[in-house]
């Protein structure tokens, strides 16, 4: 049984194509973020200490190959919902590998606290933690949702 979602293709196609270009624009930052990072610091008229710059630097570049990861689960599963098949074992497996890549985001921003003592990272830290518990759950869910589906699709 396929899910029918009436005017909702275009927008889960839009998003799947924003997926596309954050995951884009998230390369090429990753990938300058010695200097995009220099540039803020000093447009900012910033100064920091050299351990505090590469522990920033280590923040931001673990920061940002987790969320291209998660980008690229969540394009997935708005693939499987443009097949109009969202509750299928393929959709419910990928919600728990976004819940998984938030961990090194929390775990991280949680242990930078000694390097880069601010109440910004612990609030960011704490967030990724309870993100990642959130989407764990609504991985679980899904998975019921599956059982359910299977099960559903069995009963004539």
């Amino acid at each position: 049984m396929k899910l029918q979602l009436p005017g909702q293709k275009n927008l889960s196609h839009i998003v799947e194509v924003m997926c596309t270009v954050f995951q884009v624009m998230g390369v090429i930052l990753v990938g300058s973020l010695p200097w995009t990072l220099n540039n803020y610091l000093l447009f900012k008229n910033s100064y920091v200490s050299g351990n505090v710059y590469y522990s920033m630097l280590i923040l931001l570049f673990l920061s940002g190959i987790c969320a291209f990861c998660i980008l690229g689960q969540s394009k997935k599963i708005l693939r499987n919902i443009n097949k109009k098949d969202p509750f299928t074992l393929d959709t419910a497996n990928r919600i728990k590998y976004i819940s998984y890549w938030c961990l090194p985001i929390a775990f991280a921003y949680l242990a930078a606290i000694y390097f880069i003592p601010s109440a910004f990272v612990l609030l960011v830290g704490l967030t990724f933690l309870f993100l990642s518990a959130c989407i764990f759950i609504i991985a679980r869910l899904f998975y019921q949702a599956v059982s359910y589906k299977q099960e559903n699709d069995l009963t004539i």
